[in-house]
């Protein structure tokens, strides 16, 4: 670990968020609120660290570098995420993507996964009016954000307002918008609206892209 940190907290942080990736081998053992505790002792130690260096990890991907590359954060936040998902701890979800969005500026990505997770935590917790106008926020603040037009085309769609969706989904989908990980959510949404809707045609032109990067990530 960087021996330039400052703050008390990262050894024991690095030690429960190894620990709670280490129970994944045995569900027996897994459990929401050790993982819950181990986010919150990284937040905890990020938000420290910078109480002596201010400019400490501006963004989420400058917080391997700064910590010595001993653990890559990145894809144990996923790791935490998808477990608190499949787990259904939706006001966990809710609370710790409002903490990763805060916590970074999001100047060099956006932080489309965390808004995405925290709209669909926000729809399954059946806090419909709430997704919704987190949703239109989200979308006037990154309108280029297919994740959320994508969330979007799914919150209307389950408010019954199928016209709006519409209008979401058809501003976005253009004829030369190709179904590739950058947009495969987006497509989803759209087909899920068209099928709700009954549109034949526009739910197999929607299909027709979807298999065709399906079909192309299975012959890689």
């Amino acid at each position: 670990m960087n021996t330039n940190l400052q703050s008390s907290k990262w050894t024991d942080a690095v030690t429960k968020m190894k620990d709670a990736h280490l129970s994944l081998l045995n569900p027996d053992d897994a459990k929401v609120s050790s993982w819950v505790d181990a986010f919150n002792t990284l937040v905890k130690a990020i938000k420290e660290e910078r109480s002596y260096d201010p400019a400490f990890s501006p963004e989420l991907t400058d917080l391997d570098d700064a910590t010595g590359n001993v653990y890559g954060f990145a894809d144990i936040l996923e790791e935490y995420f998808d477990f608190l998902e499949e787990h259904e701890a939706w006001d966990d979800v809710i609370e710790s993507c409002e903490e990763m969005i805060s916590l970074f500026k999001w100047e060099n990505k956006m932080p489309s996964e965390y808004m995405f997770r925290k709209g669909n935590a926000l729809e399954k917790s059946k806090k419909l009016d709430e997704a919704e106008s987190f949703g239109a926020f989200w979308l006037e603040k990154y309108p280029t954000d297919l994740y959320a037009a994508a969330s979007n085309v799914f919150i209307k769609a389950e408010l019954g307002k199928m016209d709006d969706a519409r209008a979401i989904a058809e501003k976005y989908l253009k004829d030369d918008l190709v179904c590739d990980e950058d947009s495969d959510t987006f497509f989803m949404a759209a087909y899920r609206l068209y099928e709700l809707t009954d549109d034949i045609n526009a739910k197999q032109r929607i299909e027709k892209k979807i298999t065709e990067y399906r079909e192309k990530i299975e012959n890689k």
